[in-house]
């Protein structure tokens, strides 16, 4: 058991990455008080970054109208010129937009991948993995060297990006999307979304928003039409960062209770 206890050790080290249990200092507190956290936390790139939690989800459809890629870029520059890490998951499309944007503002950003960290997945993606690494970003995952990537893996990813952030944003997302899975992991955690949706009625801009307009629809997410809806935005962020800080404490408190 020994033998095998080092072998798992040196082949993550061998990548650097660093394997943080729930429960050690490391962990987000903010991840820890979400339904389901990992049992285990895999980081590759920036550890320190963890300190920096929450930061800001946005996600969105692989198939990104070119409306849909704009507004990305304005978001996310946005929230960048606040400070705050930009959280997504390295997907061709809306991921892909808001990595790079951050990266563009020399703001951070971290990747939630659905597999092992000894390499980054999409293909398509790896410089731009690379360059996360480079410019003081992460990669994160719950799954140790070796695994691969199965359909319900990138499913439970989406709740790690909840817990990491202190708002979801969603771009584009089709009825019964991966996207929309964000939106589900977020309601059981109490953590606001908002949603892109059309400015006019008839859709002028071909957004792929049908899953958007249904969370709005059912009040389950804040409408984000036009700029002049940022400032609500980040209104909406910051009071949920205080009420994350504000919960951490009480969860930490609650913990050392516990053992004495």
């Amino acid at each position: 058991s020994l033998d095998n206890a080092e072998r798992y050790y040196d082949s993550h080290l061998k990548y650097g990455i660093e394997a943080i249990p729930f429960g050690d200092r490391k962990y987000p507190i903010c991840l820890a008080m979400t339904p389901n956290p990992p049992a285990m936390l895999y980081i590759r790139g920036n550890e320190s970054i963890l300190k920096e939690m929450p930061g800001v989800a946005i996600v969105g459809s692989r198939q990104v109208s070119r409306a849909g890629e704009e507004i990305t870029k304005r978001i996310t520059s946005r929230v960048c010129e606040k400070g705050l890490v930009i959280v997504s998951g390295l997907a061709i499309g809306t991921d892909t937009n808001a990595h790079m944007t951050s990266l563009n503002a020399n703001a951070k950003t971290i990747a939630v991948l659905a597999h092992g960290l000894e390499v980054a997945k999409p293909k398509q993606n790896a410089r731009l993995a690379n360059e996360i690494l480079d410019k003081g970003g992460a990669w994160i995952s719950e799954y140790p060297v070796g695994r691969p990537a199965f359909k319900q893996s990138f499913v439970q990813r989406n709740r790690i990006q909840v817990g990491l952030s202190a708002t979801s944003i969603l771009i584009e997302a089709a009825k019964d999307s991966g996207t929309m899975t964000q939106a589900d992991f977020a309601i059981k955690a109490g953590r606001p979304i908002f949603a892109v949706v059309p400015h006019k009625q008839h859709n002028p801009l071909n957004l792929n928003c049908e899953g958007n307009l249904q969370l709005v629809a059912a009040d389950l997410a804040r409408p984000l039409k036009t700029s002049a809806d940022y400032d609500e935005l980040m209104i909406v962020i910051y009071d949920s960062i205080k009420r994350i800080n504000e919960y951490s404490k009480m969860y930490l408190e609650n913990i050392n209770n516990s053992l004495f």
